[in-house]
């Protein structure tokens, strides 16, 4: 079980949601109730600054998290798109030029689905999918078109196997770097500090402000959690899906197959 878990992530919010009301309890029990009302006034102002900081602070790591993780998305359908496009072009070369990318397509699909995809999860990188990713491109650039039907479609292919490589390596850099640390530790600080801030306002009601309290760490601790699903688009129960590559999967078995039929009639 990881933190980007859902169990993991509900876990550590209700640690801190009962932290946050153990310590509003204790500040009541310790310090005198004239002594926190005396704060209300100066108090409230510098919470609505501090407050308000953070709102805005979480709310943009809130929404840029969800671009990241969108973006993420969007360059695995381009790559897929793209090693499709690359397989189906190639029909127009020569059988051996033709085979060989049309197998290097196969295996670097396999090879990204079966290894890359569950060691992205752990914020690594299937070399071996790098190489066939590489091979791809020189077996694609290597070649001299020599036929109009070749040279119709050859400018297409280099176009789209430099996308895939593109795509990939953007696929990459999401799955290795993540969240800086610094904005990590931004985050906490600063929800540490607003949920402490409303410990110096006292409330003749212990439940009521026990359950302020209780809401507003929970709304802290939830926004954070969402920080660290979309942050990590590769990692933890909410991930971007190797769907496209799998498409492309069936797509080169049938197409294969096909012609392995043929061949055999032959």
């Amino acid at each position: 079980m990881t933190n980007d878990s859902y169990i993991g992530g509900f876990m550590i919010i209700t640690a801190a949601t009962a932290v946050a009301v153990f310590g509003q309890l204790t500040v009541r029990h310790l310090v005198d109730n004239q002594k926190l009302k005396d704060c209300h006034d100066v108090g409230g102002q510098f919470l609505a600054v501090v407050g308000t900081m953070y709102a805005v602070l979480l709310g943009l790591v809130v929404v840029d998290a969800m671009s990241h993780f969108q973006e993420a998305s969007v360059s695995v359908e381009q790559e897929a798109n793209s090693l499709a496009d690359i397989f189906l072009l190639a029909e127009r070369l020569p059988r051996d030029r033709r085979d060989k990318i049309q197998i290097l397509c196969q295996q670097y699909a396999d090879q990204v689905i079966d290894q890359e995809w569950p060691a992205m999860d752990d914020s690594r990188v299937f070399l071996p999918a790098r190489k066939s990713a590489i091979e791809l491109m020189k077996t694609t650039m290597d070649y001299e078109p020599v036929k109009e039907s070749e040279k119709a479609v050859y400018p297409i292919m280099v176009q789209e196997v430099c996308q895939l490589w593109d795509n990939r390596r953007m696929r990459t850099n999401a799955a290795t770097r993540g969240m800086p640390l610094v904005e990590w530790v931004v985050l906490i600080v600063g929800g540490i500090v607003t949920v402490v801030f409303t410990y110096f306002f006292h409330v003749e009601s212990i439940g009521a402000q026990v359950a302020m309290t209780t809401m507003v760490t929970l709304i802290i601790g939830l926004n954070l959690f969402l920080v660290l699903l979309f942050g990590y688009p590769f990692s933890g129960d909410l991930t971007v899906s190797p769907d496209a590559f799998k498409l492309d999967q069936l797509i080169f078995q049938d197409k294969l197959g096909m012609r392995k039929t043929e061949n055999n009639l032959d």
